[in-house]
């Protein structure tokens, strides 16, 4: 912050901080990710525990596919 403020082009506009819906958004956003990311972590640990599955089927039947729908979408919504 102290940087952006010195230079005369900066990166980032510095007004940013006081834009109240803008920094509501990236809060909002934040905790959006956070909870997402805990759902997906949560997940093995829930297939092991609840369903009593093996580390072997939560590999390679939960987790696998979910990883190569996650990069063949991610290359079809990039195009």
């Amino acid at each position: 912050v102290k940087h952006i403020r010195k230079v005369t082009d900066p990166f980032v506009d510095p007004g940013l901080g006081k834009n109240i819906p803008f920094m509501i958004g990236v809060l909002c956003g934040g905790i959006i990710f956070g909870t997402v990311a805990g759902f997906v972590s949560m997940v093995p640990y829930m297939m092991k525990d609840v369903h009593q599955l093996s580390t072997a089927e939560i590999g390679s039947v939960i987790i696998f596919p979910g990883t190569m729908s996650v990069i063949i979408f991610g290359y079809i919504g990039g195009i």
